[in-house]
Formats: structure tokens, C-alpha cells, sequence
């Protein structure tokens, strides 16, 4: 209800350029919560093309807010530091319709000194929107005011029963009600309070006697450690196994504003003892579980982006968890004075830090610190004195910064279990690393100027993880068979760049029957071995890549003349077919050897450079030797001529094909279909790739008339396939979502979708002429396609979206020339005319054909129809917007300046 009112306000039209408009109420009441509905609205989202939220409880500096504003905006800050400058820089970049969120307002000053004077009276109109506890901040600066009230208890409850069971299970849960509504009572109308002891009743199960013993529990009556965090809060933390207490603490040790990582997060649980082994799992699992129930629990919210990020859910829980661990950990940033008695802390997070570490606080005193995490520090290059003194280190986090060498008094940190040097620019690392007896996790993913391993890695035998993709490793040391607690290896490298024996061959996998996670680069190089995986009962994911081919320098083949060209591919196939026919058949032996096992769920085979795609993965038994596989991707296996049978994977939901150069035609051997097979080839494929597949000429989907095909298939994406000549017939049996298909210069129609429905994305196909019959289709992206000629059959269309670059001065259309900057074509004329249903016009186009949509231009009496139209110059500089409904009519196009 609330947004349903403030929407049509904000939308509204006033005497003033730019509308305040402020959310008031108590902390924790769902003021975020409902700037975040305000924010995420579509009629926002169409009316503002800019939107920028930020976070006013990170206490930014007046720069840092000035440039967080610029970048939301997607402009750029470059590298000035002057006020002024970055004034004059927000201006230009709110160079449109604008609508920004300062959540967690707590006092009127940005606006006083920053934003009063540069967006007052701005030639663009815009909105802001603050949330804040202060009811003063938001009459200061004269805004429009919405109070958000506690929940009464009907809508209490219907929050409770929301949250309890997404599904509401009306039946059961009525049966719940009257002890419900006295919990919700007990949250006093506050929704963060009601969704943490929701979170809270959904461990309990829909059991009366349960939900009677919170409502009973003795926390409710405890005095409160905080008094602006609601006790509901409290009663949800008392609830938590000591060791779930321990993992949601651990969070707020991550600055406010940095997502927490999952697969880090869960490594550190472990560094720290937090994790308990149960049930024969492995702690990386039990961390898993715990990391999984804090979600449900509400207490940690999965960043929207991206299953691998979350966030604590609200500041008030941070606080809580903040005041919990005082007594053992600090946060610093920067150069920030410690206000604090604390001399010992356990735990201690350093963010925004200069080249040194020994700052705020003095490193050598903290003989007992357990942790130590670096965030957004990239300048720290001096460490020597965290080796010197941190001696009882569990965690140490250096990831991202300057760190080029690693002392050689590492070795002394014997109690370190967690090392995470990603992105640093490590240059080597000491071979006293092999002191740390204890180390479970040595990550140096990014480590780009990292050029080699010692020996001594191999003496780790307690670790559980190593990450050495996206270095600049020639080879790792052989012996990693004897760390065999790994049950996550990332990027290990087989052979050696010149042949020398020191580096690992498959063998040193034979002995790693824990491993989960497996990535293998270089598989070329293998000598032996090639059986390595088969006793890998648990191993779920699996990356093989050969070395990438190597690819000669453009410019020096075009500065050869054709004689000398056609000489050298001579020689080269005489002298080299042999030494390639050789490699390909030992490339294929290794591969034929391999033998993943069943328990895979995500395979990844890149740069194979076989004719024959590996026995293992082709073949009528697909299915029954990867009965648990959900992922697959094919990257550059630019030799094989057919694509396996890979419709027989019943359990396969992504697939992804990419530079399969060889491919010519994909017929029914990619489904894998016979006339004895009934069964449904990719019984549960949701999203298929088809990528950078220079000789694709055909794909047909032809099964018998009792088969389906593809029945679960959302998402169709068919990229730089340049000599496809047309989609396969049997789509129009397929509910696809959304079809995307880009590059296909062969491509000259797309017709008979009829069950097609979200959105058609066609960008850059060089001769598609005609578009036709696609009845529930509602959103058409069009983008760089200049033949197009016929577009009908769009019965049920909504959206509609041009774009044609600027390099594009004339489009051909029926052996006429039209000029953009005339009139439209024909078939958009027709299109506009005939769907009734087009709700929204956006284009993207010349200035002049841009003026001639305007009121009195030769185009105006069809956009005139559309309810709301966008168009933008090609240099994003000149615009028109308008909607129907609301009378509203702008443009800065109508100058010739």
C-alpha cells in the first residue's frame, strides 16, 4: 500500500526541478525495505533512466559520496580529488532524469553543502528519496514526508506466516495463529523482528508446542544489550547452537560495505575451529550447512547478483553481533584513532589502509591476534612485522594488495591455517612455507606475477585447499599427491614448460580420494597417469584444459605478400601434419584414459585438441556414466567435426558450446535419438549456448512424433555463428523464454516461434529480412540488423526496442533507399500500427531521425500512439521522452546547438 501511494507522488510533476521526498520512522520498522520496493519499481525504472542508492551508514567522506553518486550514474570519476571538480562532475553525469536514495540519513548536511545548490535548480529533472530516524533531517530539507507506523497485527501476522512458509499453507498454519499473533505482538509491528523469529519457527516445524516454546522463551524478558535493536533480535541470536553463534559473530568481522564471499567465509569458519565434523561429512560441508541455515534463519541475506556473495541482513543485526564481539576484535579504516580500551584483540579487520600496516594500532603488541583480514588497501606492500609478531595467526587475509615478497619468517606463523594472497603481487614464495604445519587453505588465485612454487608445498599436509588459477606458473612441484587431505584444487598445472621432470604428472592425483573440486590446466603435457580419476568418488567438479593454441601475430601475416603466405602453409602442412597427427593422437590417448567418475555434477573440458571427442563422454551409455551432471561447458575443441550425444544426460540443466569450429551440421546424433529410444532428449536443460561456431551451417531438431524435445529449455543464446542458415524447425514445439541470437550472417528469417514468449534479442545478423509469427512474443530487442524488411505476427507485443548504430547512415529496404533521418521503414510503421497491445517504444538513433519522432515531425503521428517512448542520440547526449497517460513531453533535441 505504501508504495502503491508513494509512486504516483514521486511521479508527479511539480513546480520544482527536484522533489525531496523522506521515509521516516524507527530503526529497524522497513523504511530500507520499502525505499528498496520505491527503488526497484518498474514505473521508477522507466521514468528514471539513472538510479543510484547509497548507503549513508558507511559514514562516507563528502568525496567518497560525491564519487559514489558519479559512478552510480555510470560516469566516470577519473583520478581528481578536488570538490569542485567532482561537483561539476555529478552535474554532468545527472544528465537525465534522475532518481537517488540516501538510505540512513542522519543529518541534513550532504544536502546543506553538496546537493542543495548543484541539483536545486538543475535543467534536469530528478527525485531523492532519504530514509531517516530523524524526522528533523527530512523538514530541513523541506521533503515531502511518509511515516512508516509499527504493523498493526493482522498484517503482523500475514508477514509471520510469509516468512514461516513462503508457500502459505493456510490450513495448517490457521491452526498456529493464535499463539502467532502473541509472538508478533512481542515484535512490536517491527518486520525485522518478525522475520527473524521467523526464521527462528521455520527450524521448529509447524508444531504448536514449538511456536509456544519461543513465545515462552526466557529471552524475550532479558535486558537489552542494545536498546535500538529490538529483543526479537536478541531472542534470534540466544536461539543459535554455540557454534552458529560463532559463524554469524565471524560475519561482522567483514566491513559493512564488502559482500562476504561464501567460499571464503566457510574456510575461515574452519581456520577459526569454528566447524564441527558430523556425520562422516567434511568440515567444507558442515560449514556449508551452517552457512545455509543462517540464511534461513534471515540473519544472512544471499547478494541478489551472485548465490556466492551475502550480506548481514540489516545494520541492526551488525550492531548486535558488533556489541557481542567488542570485547575481542576491531574494525579500523584508514588512519582511524581507536576508541577503545581493547589491547588484545583476537580479531582484527584493517580497511583502506596505506603501504604500511603498523598504523593506528601497533602490530608488534598483538602477540595474541588469531586474525587479521585487508580489505581495499591495495597500496600495503610492508608486512615484516606482522611475521615478526602475529605469531599465534590462524587467518591472514592479504588479498589484492601490493605484497610483492613473502618473508621468509612466514615459516614461524606454525598456527596459521588460512592464507589468501588472490590478486597480491607476490612475486615468490619462501620455501619456510612448508613450516606451516597447520595451514588448510593457501589461496593465490590472481596472482599473476607468481612464476613458481617451492618445493617445500609439498610438506603441507594438512591442507585442504590450494588455488593457484590465473598465475603465471610454468609448473607445480611434483609431490601435491602426498597433501591428501585437498578436497578443492584449482589450476594445477601438469608438466613442465621445456620437459623437465619437477613437474606433477597425473600421479600426484592418484592418492586424492577427498577431492570435491578439480581444475586441471596443461593436460597435454601428461606423460602418464591418465587414470588418475577414477577412484574420486566424491568429486563433484571437474575443469581439463589443454595449453591454449598458440596463434600467430595478425600483423605479421599481413605483412607478407599471398607467395610467401601460401609457401609457408605449404611447408607447415608437409613438415607438420605429422608432428599434428602425432599430437592428436596422444592428446586423444590421454583423454580416452581418463575416466571421470559418476558423482560429477559440473564438467568443463577446454582446448581439446582431439578429432574425436573422449570415449567417455559420446556413446549410447552418456547417461549412465554422468547420471548427476548439471553443468557442461565445451570450449574450444576446435578439432572434432560432431558434437557427442549429449541429449542422453538426463539430469543436465546448463549447456554451453563454444568455438567448435570444426562442427558443421548438429543434427540427431546431438540429441542422441534412435528409433528404438523413446526417451526425451535433455529431459531438463533449461539453458543452451551456442557460441562462436564458425562453420555451423545447419541444426535440426528432428525426433519421431511421439518424442519431446528440449521440454524444459528457457533460455536459447546462439552467438557469432556466421553461416547458420536457419533455425532448427523443431523449435516451435519448444516454451522458450528468451532467444538471443547475434552474428548469424547466414541468418534470413525467424518465423514460427509460436510459443516464444519473454523477450527476442537479434543484434548485429548482417542479411535477416524477415521476422514472422510469433504470437506470445512481448519484448523485441532489435539491434544493428539493417536488412530487415518484414516484421509480423507479433500479436501479443509490448516492448520494443531499436538501436542502430551510428556508423549506419541508410538501410535497404525492398531496393530502395530510406534514410533514417527521414521516416521510418515500412515494416516498423506497420508493426506500430497493427500491435495494439505496445505499451513501450525505445530507440536509439541519429539526431535526425531522433527530431523527426517530435511533436510536428514526420514520425510523430505514430509515436504519438505509444503509451511511452524513449529515444536517445547514438551519443547519448540528446533525448526524448514521453507517456501518454501522464501528459509528460521532454526533449533537448530541438536545438541545433
Amino acid at each position: 500500500k505504501a508504495v502503491g501511494g508513494l509512486v504516483p507522488r514521486m511521479l508527479r510533476e511539480g513546480k520544482k526541478k527536484v522533489d525531496v521526498f523522506a521515509i521516516v520512522g524507527a530503526v529497524g520498522i522497513g523504511k530500507t525495505t520499502l525505499a528498496r520496493e520505491i527503488y526497484n519499481d518498474d514505473r521508477m525504472t522507466e521514468n528514471f533512466p539513472i538510479c543510484v542508492w547509497v548507503d549513508m551508514s558507511k559514514n562516507l567522506s563528502e568525496l567518497d559520496f560525491l564519487k559514489t553518486i558519479i559512478r552510480g550514474a555510470g560516469a566516470n570519476v577519473g583520478v581528481t580529488e578536488n570538490k569542485e571538480e567532482l561537483l561539476i562532475l555529478l552535474a554532468s553525469a545527472l544528465s537525465k532524469r534522475f532518481l537517488l536514495v540516501l538510505d540512513d540519513l542522519e543529518s541534513p548536511s550532504i544536502w546543506d553543502n553538496l546537493l542543495k545548490d548543484s541539483l536545486g535548480d538543475g535543467v534536469v529533472r530528478g527525485r531523492i528519496l532519504i530514509t531517516t530516524r530523524n524526522e528533523e533531517v527530512a523538514t530541513s530539507m523541506k521533503a515531502t514526508i511518509h511515516h512508516v507506523d509499527k504493523m498493526d497485527p493482522e498484517s503482523a501476522w500475514a508477514l509471520l506466516c510469509n516468512q514461516v512458509d513462503a508457500e502459505c499453507n493456510s490450513e495448517e498454519l490457521a491452526t498456529l495463529k493464535d499463539v502467532g499473533i502473541k509472538i508478533a505482538e512481542k515484535c512490536d509491528g517491527h518486520p525485522l523482528a518478525i522475520k527473524v523469529i521467523a526464521g527462528i519457527l521455520r527450524s521448529r516445524g509447524n508444531s504448536k508446542a514449538e511456536w509456544e516454546m519461543v513465545l515462552n522463551n526466557d529471552s524475550w524478558s532479558m535486558c537489552p544489550i542494545l536498546p535500538e535493536v529490538p529483543q526479537a533480535v536478541y531472542v534470534s541470536y540466544v536461539d543459535l547452537s554455540s557454534q552458529l553463534k560463532e559463524c554469524f559473530l565471524h560475519c561482522s568481522l567483514y566491513p559493512e560495505e564488502f559482500p562476504i564471499q561464501r567460499f571464503a567465509l566457510v574456510r575461515r569458519w574452519i581456520a577459526e575451529g569454528i566447524v564441527n565434523a558430523r556425520d562422516k561429512k567434511l568440515l567444507e560441508e558442515s560449514a556449508q550447512e551452517y552457512y545455509v541455515e543462517l540464511i534461513s534463519r534471515n540473519l544472512l541475506q544471499p547478494d541478489p547478483e551472485s548465490v556466492e556473495r551475502c550480506w548481514i541482513t540489516h545494520h541492526l543485526l551488525r550492531s548486535l553481533a558488533r556489541a557481542l564481539i567488542a570485547d575481542e576484535s576491531i574494525l579500523i579504516y584508514g588512519q582511524q584513532k581507536l576508541n577503545t580500551s581493547l589491547s588484545k584483540p583476537r580479531h582484527l579487520t584493517l580497511c583502506s589502509m596505506e603501504n604500511s600496516l603498523d598504523g593506528p594500532i601497533s602490530l608488534k603488541q598483538q602477540m595474541g591476534l588469531r586474525s587479521l583480514m585487508l580489505f581495499k588497501s591495495p597500496n600495503v606492500r610492508a608486512i615484516d612485522l606482522l611475521m615478526e609478531s602475529a605469531s599465534c595467526l590462524r587467518v591472514l587475509d592479504l588479498s589484492k594488495t601490493a605484497v610483492e615478497a613473502i618473508p621468509k619468517s612466514i615459516g614461524n606463523l606454525v598456527h596459521l591455517r588460512y592464507l589468501n594472497l588472490d590478486g597480491a603481487q607476490v612475486r615468490d614464495i619462501p620455501s619456510s612455507i612448508g613450516f606451516l604445519i597447520n595451514l588448510q587453505t593457501l589461496s593465490l588465485q590472481g596472482c599473476q606475477s607468481l612464476q613458481r612454487l617451492p618445493r617445500s608445498i609439498r610438506a603441507l599436509l594438512e591442507l585442504r585447499c590450494l588455488c593457484l588459477y590465473g598465475t603465471s606458473l610454468s609448473y607445480v612441484p611434483k609431490g601435491v599427491g602426498k597433501l591428501k587431505h585437498l578436497n578443492h584444487l584449482d589450476g594445477l598445472i601438469i608438466g613442465h614448460d621445456n620437459n623437465a621432470p619437477e613437474g606433477c604428472d597425473l600421479d600426484d592425483l592418484k592418492a586424492l580420494s577427498e577431492l570435491r573440486h578439480l581444475h586441471i590446466e596443461s593436460l597435454d603435457r601428461a606423460t602418464s597417469g591418465a587414470s588418475a580419476l577414477a577412484n574420486k568418488p566424491f568429486l563433484e567438479d571437474l575443469y581439463l584444459s589443454e595449453q591454449a593454441p598458440a596463434i600467430e601475430n595478425q600483423e605479421d601475416l599481413e605483412d607478407k605478400d599471398e607467395t610467401e603466405k601460401e609457401e609457408k602453409e605449404g611447408q607447415e602442412r608437409s613438415n607438420g601434419q605429422c608432428r599434428g597427427d602425432e599430437s592428436t593422437k596422444a592428446s586423444e590417448k590421454i583423454w580416452n584414459e581418463l575416466t571421470p567418475p559418476q558423482s560429477i555434477k559440473k564438467l568443463v573440458i577446454k582446448n581439446y585438441k582431439g578429432v574425436k571427442f573422449p570415449k567417455w563422454i559420446k556413446g549410447p551409455k552418456l547417461g549412465d556414466s554422468f547420471p548427476s551432471l548439471v553443468f557442461l561447458d565445451l570450449e574450444n575443441c576446435m578439432s572434432c567435426t560432431k558434437l557427442p550425444s549429449l541429449g542422453l544426460l538426463s539430469q543436465l540443466q546448463s549447456l554451453q558450446i563454444s568455438n567448435a569450429d570444426s562442427v558443421i551440421t548438429i543434427g540427431s546424433e546431438f540429441l542422441g535419438t534412435t528409433v528404438l529410444s523413446s526417451a526425451t532428449p535433455f529431459p531438463k536443460l533449461e539453458v543452451l549456448k551456442l557460441r562462436n561456431m564458425k562453420k555451423l551451417e545447419e541444426w535440426s531438431l528432428t525426433v519421431e512424433e511421439s518424442q519431446v524435445v528440449l521440454p524444459c529449455l528457457k533460455s536459447l543464446q546462439i552467438q557469432w555463428c556466421p553461416k547458420l542458415k536457419a533455425l532448427p524447425e523443431g523449435l516451435k514445439h519448444v516454451a522458450l523464454c528468451e532467444l538471443h541470437v547475434e552474428g548469424a550472417h547466414s541468418l534470413t528469417e525467424i518465423k514460427d516461434l509460436p510459443k516464444l514468449s519473454d523477450e527476442l534479442h537479434l543484434k548485429d545478423n548482417k542479411v535477416l529480412q524477415r521476422i514472422s509469427n510469433l504470437p506470445m512474443l512481448r519484448s523485441l530487442i532489435i539491434d544493428d540488423c539493417s536488412k530487415l524488411k518484414h516484421v509480423a505476427g507479433l500479436d501479443a507485443l509490448q516492448h520494443l526496442r531499436l538501436v542502430f548504430p551510428p556508423s549506419t547512415e541508410t538501410f535497404y529496404f525492398e531496393e530502395l533507399v530510406i534514410f533514417w533521418s527521414v521516416a521510418f521503414p515500412r515494416w516498423l510503421e506497420l508493426l506500430i500500427q497493427k500491435c495494439k497491445g505496445l505499451r513501450r517504444f525505445e530507440l536509439q538513433c541519429g539526431l535526425s531521425l531522433l527530431r523527426s519522432c517530435l511533436d510536428g515531425g514526420k514520425n510523430w503521428h505514430l509515436v504519438q500512439q505509444i503509451p511511452e517512448v524513449r529515444i536517445i542520440s547514438c551519443d547519448g547526449k540528446r533525448y526524448f521522452r514521453y507517456n501518454k497517460s501522464r501528459r509528460i513531453y521532454e526533449t533537448n533535441a530541438q536545438s541545433e546547438e
